[in-house]
């Protein structure tokens, strides 16, 4: 009786690293607003209604991306900010729209990438971060 506990406890940490789920970051969730997943298309819309595009690029495959995102936008007023002033986009860092701008950073931890009305890349830096320096980067970003 002792020695099947063992194996059926090996049996369920099997079972339960095999049924993980991917990391997703769910806006609609924490911002109150839906995020787009194609990058070009989100540019060429903020093209037309004068929005900045903020785009988060991370592995939805390795825990803890989007608690990294969570993280820089926390604040409340962060939160509110983005919404009246931006377009966000999920992507992943293999998008052939910012592939070649995430050259040789890590990948280990999310990126943000904003651009501009005008589609050019404005800032890009890692969304770790945290809530302080966030709400920092996004208020600077609504001034510009």
């Amino acid at each position: 009786m002792k020695a099947r506990a063992p194996l059926f406890a090996l049996t369920l940490f099997g079972f339960a690293c095999t049924t993980a789920h991917a990391d997703d970051f769910d806006a609609q969730a924490f911002l109150g607003m839906s995020a787009g997943n194609n990058v070009g298309a989100a540019i060429k819309r903020g093209e037309k209604d004068g929005k900045k595009v903020l785009v988060f690029a991370y592995d939805s495959k390795k825990q803890g991306q989007s608690f990294h995102i969570e993280g820089m936008l926390n604040l409340e007023e962060t939160r509110r900010l983005v919404r009246e002033n931006f377009r966000i986009v999920l992507t992943d860092f293999k998008d052939r729209n910012i592939r070649d701008h995430v050259g040789d950073e890590t990948q280990t931890r999310p990126m943000y990438f904003l651009f501009g009305a005008d589609s050019k890349l404005i800032q890009k830096g890692s969304a770790a971060v945290g809530a302080g320096q966030g709400n920092k980067l996004v208020e600077e970003w609504t001034k510009k």
